[in-house]
């Protein structure tokens, strides 16, 4: 199959880790994340007449036509719609994240199913945290799924893929950020103090956070759960947690 060099470059972005990190850039697909990705994109690549792309012109994006049999090989998706875009990774580093006034954080420490940390990140965006920690070993920022699950917020909070999570609790506790745990055998959520500068830490959905990490942390929080469920996933407590962040920020108010 004949394929110009842009799609052979997406079919690279798409399947290896190393292109990306190579050449700091990733794709998106579909025409929402196109829309959202609008300043990150470097060109998009199209098969089918859609709105998106008469937009893109305007905007003066390159712009790539391949038949729907090459759109269809290079795609990751089952249902295709006809529009992707290679875009350019966001810059962000921690120190963005601290410069925030009351920085509001998510540390992710493990998290490893694609969709709840796509769902963590949509969460954070949506009470306008100041932004999300990736501690290594949580599943890669530009996997197609977590990426999808964004549905775009990946855009619009910073995200950053900070290291060891020993060493990242230790610089935010060096810049007095609080850090709050969820675990089993913490006190309900509800009683811990998150006006404050706070950094949320949400451990691998089946372990949790090991012990050495819990207790470099200021205090653990759980969920209560009076029902019969035994627990809810990951992406659930964090968003549960953030959102009575903000509440408490808004009574504060």
């Amino acid at each position: 199959m004949q394929l110009i060099p842009q799609a052979r470059e997406v079919l690279s972005l798409l399947e290896k880790k190393k292109a990306r990190e190579r050449e700091n850039k990733f794709v998106v697909e579909g025409e929402h994340l196109v829309y959202e990705a609008a300043e990150h994109i470097d060109y998009i690549v199209h098969s089918a007449v859609l709105s998106v792309v008469s937009w893109a012109k305007k905007k003066g994006i390159p712009i790539y036509k391949v038949s729907k049999k090459v759109f269809e090989f290079i795609t990751s998706v089952e249902t295709p719609q006809g529009v992707l875009a290679v875009v350019k990774k966001p810059e962000y580093s921690l120190k963005d994240i601290l410069a925030r006034t009351n920085p509001l954080i998510i540390l992710c420490a493990g998290i490893q199913d694609p969709g709840n940390l796509g769902t963590i990140i949509r969460s954070a965006d949506a009470v306008s945290a100041s932004g999300v920690l990736l501690s290594a070993g949580t599943a890669g920022l530009y996997n197609q799924k977590v990426i999808r699950s964004t549905m775009g917020s990946l855009f619009h909070v910073p995200v950053v893929e900070a290291g060891g999570v020993e060493e990242i609790i230790k610089e935010l506790k060096s810049r007095g950020i609080k850090l709050v745990a969820a675990d089993a055998k913490g006190k309900n959520y509800w009683q811990s103090e998150l006006t404050g500068p706070v950094a949320i830490v949400i451990g691998n959905e089946g372990a949790g956070l090991p012990d050495e990490i819990l207790r470099l942390c200021d205090e653990t929080v759980n969920i209560p759960m009076p029902g019969k469920a035994e627990s809810l996933n990951a992406a659930m407590a964090a968003t549960l947690i953030l959102y009575e962040a903000l509440r408490q920020r808004w009574q504060k108010e």
